[in-house]
């Protein structure tokens, strides 16, 4: 006789617009079943804990993820193979993940939501509360006194934030990068993150190419005429007449300053951008373009280049760097003037 592999079962609670009046297995290991009277008052009192972390060092940061605290009547059982417990957590989520999102999406009337509360091996009467995501834990050196030209510094680069436009847009994709990336177990947040880090560093060609077309404006506009009566003249040659017009409208974007590539060199060599880091602004910038603006899928090696970072606090990644550094130049370069350097 076939021995039954012996699996972990895990407990949710799970709330949502539609539930079952009687347990329902919706496929072999996923249950969800209203909870007894006893059940749902035990229920109410526990919490999932977190799990704690000693450091040696005086400095540190430890992230928790956000999770959800969900008190229903229902509950949702999760059997999974018999792996290591860690494992046996994090593929349960993955499969209560697709669950929520697939009821959200069949069922009208609002999203479905479930806590992670227990879990045990088949065989045991032990239950084990089940433990929030891992938590990302940052060791810190000994700070360095705060001189008084970085005092300066960063308050001028919080006023330019706080008073200008383009430096607010920037802050807020860098922010919003920062603050995603800070996320322990942030692998599907991925892709939102580098796309924020590559629109800070977009705010700030955008907001330099708004100055530079208003003071090239006369300029450009002679260009332009300049073109259009050349190609009217030409056209009527031209046996391919819809390839001309379509090789003419990239030309008149080119001379209008409107492609996103020029402009990042154009951009770079006005707010003092080194070349190393304009190269890899464009490099990112291609990469946003051509993958993390479609949805297909991503290839996690590319995420990796522009993600990853060293063990250290000071090992920023490739993408960091760039919107740092794009961000840091415009303020610097703006609050001296600016335009007038064109």
């Amino acid at each position: 006789m076939k021995s039954v592999k012996p699996k972990w079962q895990t407990w949710w609670t799970i709330a949502g617009p539609k539930l079952p009046t009687a347990e329902l297995m919706l496929r072999q290991g996923i249950f969800i079943a209203p909870m007894s009277e006893d059940d749902f008052n035990r229920s109410k009192g526990e919490a999932t804990p977190a799990p704690s972390a000693k450091m040696t060092s005086d400095s540190y940061v430890v992230r928790y993820p956000p999770r959800d605290v969900v008190q229903s009547r229902y509950r949702l059982q999760i059997d999974v193979p018999d792996v290591g417990e860690e494992e046996a957590g994090e593929h349960a989520r993955e499969i209560a993940n697709r669950l929520l999102a697939s009821l959200s999406l069949a069922v009208p009337g609002g999203r479905y939501h479930a806590e992670f509360r227990k879990i045990r091996h088949v065989g045991e009467n032990q239950e084990k509360s089940a433990w929030s995501q891992t938590i990302g834990i940052t060791s810190l050196s000994d700070p360095e006194p705060l001189g008084d030209g970085d005092r300066a510094r960063a308050l001028t680069l919080y006023d330019r934030v706080e008073s200008d436009e383009t430096a607010d847009n920037a802050y807020l994709h860098l922010l919003t990068a920062w603050q995603l990336q800070d996320t322990p177990g942030s692998k599907p947040l991925q892709r939102s993150v580098l796309q924020h880090y590559a629109l800070c560093m977009e705010a700030i060609v955008t907001g330099v190419m708004i100055k530079v077309k208003s003071y090239k404006a006369d300029q450009i506009k002679q260009a332009e005429n300049k073109f259009i009566e050349e190609f009217l003249a030409e056209l009527p040659n031209r046996a391919n007449k819809p390839k001309a017009v379509r090789e003419a409208s990239t030309s008149l974007r080119m001379i209008g300053l409107q492609n996103t590539l020029p402009s990042i060199d154009m951009v770079a060599a006005v707010i003092g951008i080194s070349n190393d880091t304009r190269e890899e602004a464009k490099a990112l910038y291609k990469f946003r373009s051509s993958s993390l603006s479609h949805p297909g899928r991503t290839n996690p090696k590319e995420l990796h280049r522009w993600l990853h970072h060293g063990p250290t606090v000071i090992d920023l990644c490739k993408a960091d760097i760039i919107a740092r550094a794009f961000l840091v130049a415009y303020c610097d370069w703006d609050k001296v003037g600016g335009v007038a350097e064109l």
